[in-house]
């Protein structure tokens, strides 16, 4: 895949992480489901993105007594597998080319930066990536803006020049609370783990379905 970006519309680029830039979600989703079993709860797709998905305090409104011990139960399912995850198709063309062209990235994610780094660095990202915030940077994690707002300072810019893209409301909600323009990423596969209307009702400035189609909306 070629993209080409030209005299770029926005200098500062935050992404989230999972279901974002790496493809994470069917990871997740199982991991949830295998867990909140154990506990004796059945949980669906519909719930799990709704309830679950970049929310902390999620399993324990769905009944959930002991949350640490959930979270060390899904860490121990899921860890190996987030190391090994790939990129999302598009994504590491994309951010090359952002930095050949001068702009600066931001990973801005909810989940704890040691079930992203090795993923970071395995795929390459690492020198790409001019700031990385996870959960223990910052006191409220999306959809409050403080990732963001703290990802803008460290890398010197203003909300009018930045882009938030994400897969789900949260980024959208934060990205809106930031005052940046908002990018969902939603291909279609994705419709297995979220609804599409629900999806669009967040508002964002823009709808991605293809990394590929950044090309029209960053030149």
């Amino acid at each position: 895949m070629t993209i080409i970006i030209k005299r770029m519309r926005y200098k500062y680029f935050l992404f989230d992480w999972d279901g974002s830039l790496a493809d994470t979600l069917p990871i997740w989703f199982e991991g949830f489901k295998k867990v909140f079993a154990k506990h004796g709860i059945v949980v669906t797709n519909e719930i799990i993105a709704k309830e679950v998905i970049g929310d902390w305090q999620g399993p324990e409104r769905l009944g959930v007594t002991n949350s640490e011990a959930f979270f060390e139960e899904l860490e121990a399912e899921v860890f190996d597998k987030l190391n090994a995850v790939k990129l999302n198709p598009g994504v590491l063309e994309l951010l090359k080319r952002i930095k050949t062209d001068g702009g600066k990235i931001a990973v801005v994610t909810a989940s704890r930066k040691r079930w992203v780094k090795t993923a970071l660095r395995n795929n390459g990202l690492r020198d790409l990536v001019d700031v990385f915030l996870g959960k223990e940077d910052v006191e409220f994690v999306k959809p409050h803006p403080e990732a963001i707002e703290k990802a803008l300072r460290l890398m010197g810019g203003k909300p009018e020049e930045a882009l938030m893209v994400g897969d789900n409301g949260k980024d959208i909600v934060a990205g809106r609370r930031a005052e940046v323009k908002t990018g969902l990423y939603f291909p279609k596969r994705y419709e297995e783990f979220y609804k599409r209307e629900t999806q669009l009702s967040f508002g964002a400035t823009y709808v991605i379905e293809d990394f590929g189609e950044m090309e029209k909306i960053l030149a």
